[in-house]
């Protein structure tokens, strides 16, 4: 009896112990389950993850903060506490407009609030430095708003002025007095006060380059002109962002479909090469003045065989990793692929299958094969940095010149990430209808 009741207590204590250890065992599991990061899946990633890292990595980056703005005398001035904001250049604006169309997929508030309140901040500091020139006679400082300040070129506006009017146009989001008056300067500088041709087209007289059209300029002016058209409800700015890209295909399109980058006009011939994110920034603006040019509008014909021309000469050149190469075609050079023209002429693609435009069974592959090597972290980094980028990139007068183009620098925001977000976005409402 005295040994079968050993037995019975041994029994009873190997259960208590593997109770115990059960239990633990369970805690720790649900425990990692809550605050475990998930490994690196580069090839498993969803479009919706990749689009919110690169927005949240950009909100979450970034603070914004309203400035002072004391309206006293010059040492107030001085004293006086400067916002803080997204610095006022293309990039950023080209990122502001395509978290919208992120804001529209995910309907997050905190994505609309960030946009609407970084633009509210950036037209108080505009309308602050105008009051110090006026009462001054000079301004204290215009960190982080140079381009806005100096006005004096296409980029320093357009993308800016697009992500502004998107959200009234758009959300609803009604402008602050500020707000009207800054979009109101932006619009008269572009539609009435930047250099055009006689012609009307958009050129760069004042360029270090030369007498010079860049193609990235019509990005920097058509989803400004058909915002402000829809704006002003005024037709004929419509008629000119159509006009625009007549323009510029009749002078750096080559029968092959793809762009060079620029053209002289004094010498009257285009420039040696075919950069990528040029190309892009054509694709890109033509999709968008496509997307709201009525068929039966005059030049819509004709535009839009500028965009199938453009984007069948593109595919061509499709590497088999999926992206486009720095100089389109030029795949000889060591510089490699780049992300940011690859996105860009990605977005076009899917934006025309998804408007009816294009044959689907053609175009889907190109966009799907696109789409694995942007889930890789090669290109998209887990936090959402957007990698292999090319940095800022003037006219070359030769292919060494493009070959050597530094990458830019890992980053919360590049010229590659809104760029990315309008190829992410397009492709979610691809796989959306499929």
């Amino acid at each position: 009896m005295k040994i079968y009741s050993k037995t019975i207590l041994r029994i009873l204590v190997c259960i208590l112990i593997m109770h115990i250890f059960l239990a633990k065992d369970t805690y720790s599991q649900k425990k990692a389950e809550k605050v475990s990061v998930p490994t690196a899946q580069p090839q498993g990633r969803s479009v919706i993850e990749l689009m919110n890292a690169i927005t949240y990595y950009i909100i979450g980056t970034y603070e914004l903060r309203d400035g002072e703005y004391i309206r006293g005398d010059w040492e107030a001035v001085k004293k006086s506490k400067p916002p803080k904001a997204l610095y006022w250049s293309y990039p950023t604006g080209v990122c502001l407009l395509a978290m919208q169309r992120v804001y529209d997929i995910t309907h997050d508030a905190e994505i609309l609030n960030y946009i609407v309140k970084n633009n509210r901040i950036s037209a108080d500091q505009y309308a602050y430095l105008r009051w110090q020139k006026q009462e001054f006679g000079t301004v204290y400082k215009t960190t982080g708003f140079e381009k806005l300040w100096r006005l004096s070129m296409l980029d320093d506006c357009g993308a800016m002025g697009a992500a502004i009017l998107e959200t009234n146009l758009r959300h609803n989001i009604q402008f602050t007095p500020n707000l009207n008056e800054l979009t109101e300067i932006i619009g008269n500088y572009v539609t009435k006060i930047q250099y055009r041709l006689e012609d009307g087209t958009f050129w760069r007289p004042d360029s270090p380059d030369g007498l010079t059209i860049w193609l990235d300029d019509l990005y920097m002016s058509l989803p400004f002109l058909i915002r402000w058209a829809e704006y002003k409800n005024d037709p004929s700015v419509l008629d000119d962002a159509a006009n625009q890209i007549i323009s510029y295909a009749k002078l750096m399109q080559d029968t092959d479909g793809v762009f060079y980058h620029a053209y002289y006009v004094d010498k009257k011939s285009h420039t040696c090469c075919k950069w990528g994110r040029a190309n892009g920034w054509a694709a890109v603006a033509i999709v968008e003045v496509l997307s709201v040019l009525p068929e039966n509008h005059p030049k819509y014909a004709q535009v839009f065989n500028i965009y199938k021309k453009h984007l069948d000469g593109l595919i061509k050149y499709q590497t088999s990793s999926g992206l486009w190469h720095q100089v389109i075609d030029h795949p000889e050079l060591t510089w490699g692929t780049e992300t940011s023209c690859s996105s860009q002429f990605i977005y076009a693609v899917a934006r025309g299958i998804n408007r009816g435009w294009l044959d689907a069974s053609v175009y889907t592959p190109v966009v799907k094969k696109a789409l694995v090597a942007f889930s890789d972290t090669s290109r998209i980094s887990l936090k959402g940095e957007l990698l292999k980028v090319s940095s800022s990139t003037s006219i070359g007068a030769d292919l060494n010149y493009y070959n050597t183009r530094e990458v830019e620098a890992e980053k919360s925001y590049s010229h590659g990430s809104g760029l990315m977000l309008f190829a992410l976005t397009e492709i979610h409402a691809l796989l959306q209808k499929e």
